[in-house]
């Protein structure tokens, strides 16, 4: 996994010539930014539980149609 380190960032930048607060600064901004990105194992597990949803709707919606049309069929 490649996370950010933001406090390795701010020493790096420090260390270029920038003077402590901008480091700081922009190591904060870009933390606070990827600080609610959704990993691969989340993203496939919600994708997982919306397909068994979709499949048991599916599965509902063809039973309920198929009853209605041996109704109809039954009634002719």
């Amino acid at each position: 996994m490649n996370a950010y380190n933001p406090l390795e960032s701010t020493r790096r930048l420090e260390a270029s010539g920038m003077d402590r607060r901008q480091p700081e600064a922009i190591a904060s901004e870009i933390n606070d930014g990827t600080s609610n990105l959704v990993t691969k194992e989340q993203l496939e597990a919600a994708l997982d539980k919306t397909t068994i949803r979709i499949g048991i709707l599916t599965s509902g919606i063809v039973a309920v149609a198929t009853a209605v049309l041996g109704v109809l069929i039954s009634l002719k």
